[in-house]
């Protein structure tokens, strides 16, 4: 029984803190497995070594900016906007899980990790939630496998991570230090945080 209850206890901490009490969360959003598994240590090299996203701004910046997001989590959206006026200054790697809504979430993840222009997608998505229609509707057979088992990965990196909320950034400070935040902040409060 132990080993269910950590990604149960994990979605709900998402749902409680991270895109509030509305959100549904299915009762196994990753398997027991994960349970199983130790935990890792949170640390740049390991985000971008054991997870799959997609770029956004300006990959030949030296500025990355690693984000964990859930397509249901609408401050995952609000941050999702606030860094777009920054998108020529930093390289955000979005890196999507499926917590809230296990189904409706992976398969939306799915469908963006495998899109060949997720920013376009990512913007299609975020307007038809703003819109109250959910977002992208995506059948299984539009989510490519491989981004299915990608997204599958990301979700249960996270949980093993011990995180307790999406959004969820983790970056390179100005000495060279791991730093993070959790939540949604406006453009300039992204900006300042950012040091862009």
């Amino acid at each position: 029984k132990r080993t269910l209850l950590l990604p149960i206890c994990a979605a709900l901490i998402v749902q409680i803190y991270g895109c509030g009490e509305k959100a549904k969360v299915d009762a196994n959003p990753a398997p027991s497995s994960v349970a199983q598994q130790p935990a890792v240590t949170l640390s740049i090299e390991s985000v971008a070594s054991n997870t799959h996203g997609f770029n956004a701004g300006n990959v030949l910046s030296a500025r990355k900016i690693y984000i964990f997001f859930d397509p249901q989590c609408p401050h995952c959206g609000e941050l999702w906007k606030a860094a777009k006026p920054l998108l020529s200054s930093a390289h955000f790697i979005w890196i999507p899980v499926g917590l809230l809504t296990p189904e409706k979430s992976a398969l939306q993840s799915a469908y963006l990790l495998g899109s060949q222009n997720a920013v376009r997608e990512m913007d299609n998505h975020e307007a038809l939630l703003d819109a109250r229609k959910g977002g992208l509707e995506v059948s299984a057979a539009q989510a490519p496998e491989n981004a299915v088992s990608q997204v599958k990965a990301n979700t249960e990196y996270f949980l093993r991570l011990n995180l307790d909320s999406v959004p969820f950034a983790v970056y390179q400070g100005p000495g060279g230090e791991m730093l993070t935040f959790s939540g949604a902040l406006t453009a300039d409060a992204l900006k300042e945080r950012l040091g862009i």
